[in-house]
């Protein structure tokens, strides 16, 4: 894992540019310029960790090209296998050489054959022309600025703002603030966007054509049964793990005493890789999930650090958060995060996490929502198991029912405080309708908008510079294109079934050897006390909105170049 960036651009604004992202790659920073293309890359070494590995990256084989690279090709013996028998050569042990040999081979095809997580560009030094791709979940990040033919790219937007000045995109500051989320592949500042997931683009002769390469489209298989699914499941996953310990360095798993990270932590205990594990809990929070994480530590016989901050470290860490991630974020959910990579940093590099399995297989309270509404059995199941809970449940299915008319009253009635924080603040009022995707009634069609547009990616851009800010490189087994395309080919009766979200999931932790855990009904999401957090800060907020908005006070004041 590192950071990339470069241009039509002078090299040393570019160096300037890599150095504000230095935290995502310590071990070695490098730069190429040909007097038109710049390029910069800061290394975090994981995968062969010699010096001849370093980037920007040129090969004897193909020196017209150069390569700059952030991520892993967690497939990359097999592919180096296929290209030997090629008769490709190979002068070093890392994936970096082997994804430019296969571009070199298979030219933008390869991008099919990668399994990874990855944004990289390569230079074609014979017409200083630029090919550029991001992995199909857009696990890694990369953002642009396009104006009048001087492009620019980067791993993170700090490094992009290096370049010229930029302002806000208040239309997108205010969906940010209300609703929690923004516009697809834009950001909160004008002129800069993020390169979309599971896309490729050409920039050449000043122009930037981006083409999507991966779409997955849900089709059911009806005839995949129940005990076939769970093979299946185990299969595909086992080996997702597998390939996502290949490392050069040391490993740890963040445990949270829930069905998805217990799954990952039993799978990498299988395989038999030596890993560290970690795990937080806030005293303050309104439930204690460290015995369930002793549930595992026990069920496993492994070792468990357990960290336990207190909230005053929030006063030391607040504006670093904010400037880390670059844009507004939903809540102090994610302080939890990146206490535990900040105390994971002094002894591993590498993390593994349970992302993405909620919005595959339904764990969101909002998915029970949708299916028990549709499924009146299963609501009864679900009363029996969660009580009263169900009922709020139920009350989102019931929501996604009505015509949109209806809805836009609700959202108008639910959202009035948030107006009233936008009006204070002279920030334009976006419309409602900005809504209405997130309330439609059909289960698979939420999942499937929770993976690819609403709540997936801003989790994966969450962790990853939460990771990246102590140079950590997170992976998360559960975005594996594989098990993305195999989940959506599940009946949802799968992924709910007996009163039980994430069914399949839990039936799989069970054959794992934890079935405590796996039927468990009191987890809580991996959060932080948002409220007593914001009044340690010393803001009296009473919802989200005004948390949001004191994030964006922080980001205004970096902009002014007043901190």
């Amino acid at each position: 894992m590192c950071s990339i960036c470069g241009g039509n651009y002078p090299l040393e604004l570019v160096k300037k540019a890599s150095e504000a992202m230095k935290h995502r790659g310590p071990d070695f920073s490098g730069e190429f310029s040909d007097g038109i293309i710049s390029l910069a890359h800061n290394r975090l070494s994981i995968i062969d960790l010699d010096s001849e590995a370093n980037q920007p990256f040129t090969s004897p084989f193909c020196p017209h090209l150069v390569l700059v690279f952030n991520g892993e090709i967690y497939n990359y013996k097999e592919l180096r296998q296929e290209l030997k028998k090629q008769g490709i050569p190979f002068f070093t042990q890392s994936d970096t050489e082997v994804l430019l040999h296969a571009y070199v081979f298979l030219g933008e095809e390869c991008i099919q054959r990668l399994n990874g997580d990855f944004a990289f560009c390569i230079l074609d030094k014979r017409d200083d022309s630029l090919f550029l791709a991001r992995d199909r979940m857009g696990n890694k990040p990369l953002f642009y600025a396009l104006n009048q033919g001087k492009f620019f790219f980067a791993s993170e937007i700090k490094a992009i703002l290096e370049i010229g000045k930029f302002s806000f995109d208040l239309e997108e500051v205010s969906k940010w603030i209300l609703f929690g989320n923004g516009s697809e592949n834009k950001t909160i500042y004008q002129g800069i966007f993020s390169f979309p997931p599971a896309s490729f683009g050409r920039f050449s002769n000043g122009e930037l054509k981006i083409k999507k390469y991966w779409e997955c489209v849900p089709c059911v298989d009806s005839t995949l049964g129940q005990k076939e699914a769970l093979d299946r499941l185990e299969e595909i996953l086992s080996d997702a793990v597998k390939i996502r310990l290949r490392s050069d360095v040391p490993m740890a798993l963040c445990i949270s005493g829930g069905v998805d990270s217990s799954i990952l932590a039993h799978l990498a205990k299988r395989i038999g890789v030596e890993c560290l594990y970690f795990g937080i809990n806030f005293k303050e929070t309104k439930q204690n999930e460290i015995q369930h994480m002793k549930q595992l530590q026990k069920d496993l016989g492994i070792d468990v650090s357990y960290i336990t901050p207190n909230l005053e470290c929030v006063k030391e860490d607040f504006r670093n958060l904010v400037q880390n991630q670059d844009e507004i974020f939903r809540s102090f959910s994610i302080y939890s995060q990146y206490l535990l990579f900040k105390n994971i940093a002094p002894f591993c590099k590498v993390v593994l996490g349970g992302q993405g399995a909620d919005e595959l297989f339904g764990g969101y309270y909002h998915h029970v929502g949708r299916y028990i509404f549709a499924h009146y059995k299963e609501f009864e199941n679900r009363i029996r198991i969660y009580g009263n809970e169900a009922l709020r449940e139920y009350g989102f299915g019931l929501k996604c029912s009505l015509d949109d008319s209806l809805k836009l009253k609700l959202f108008r009635e639910d959202n009035q405080e948030g107006m009233r924080i936008l009006q204070e603040n002279e920030l334009p009022l976006p419309s409602m309708e900005n809504l209405l995707g997130r309330f439609l009634l059909d289960f698979t069609q939420g999942l499937w908008l929770d993976t690819f547009q609403y709540n997936l990616p801003n989790l994966l851009r969450y962790e990853d510079r939460n990771a990246m800010r102590f140079g950590i490189e997170n992976r998360t087994p559960f975005t594996d294109y594989r098990l993305v395309e195999f989940a959506f080919s599940l009946e949802s009766s799968l992924k709910f079934a007996k009163g039980y979200s994430k069914y399949l999931l839990r039936l799989l932790l069970e054959r794992l050897g934890s079935k405590e855990l796996a039927w468990r009904a009191d987890k809580v999401g991996f959060s932080a006390p948002e409220f007593v957090l914001a009044q340690t800060l010393g803001y009296n907020v009473s919802s989200l909105f005004g948390i949001r908005l004191a994030f964006f006070e922080v980001l205004k004041m970096r902009l002014k170049g007043e901190i």
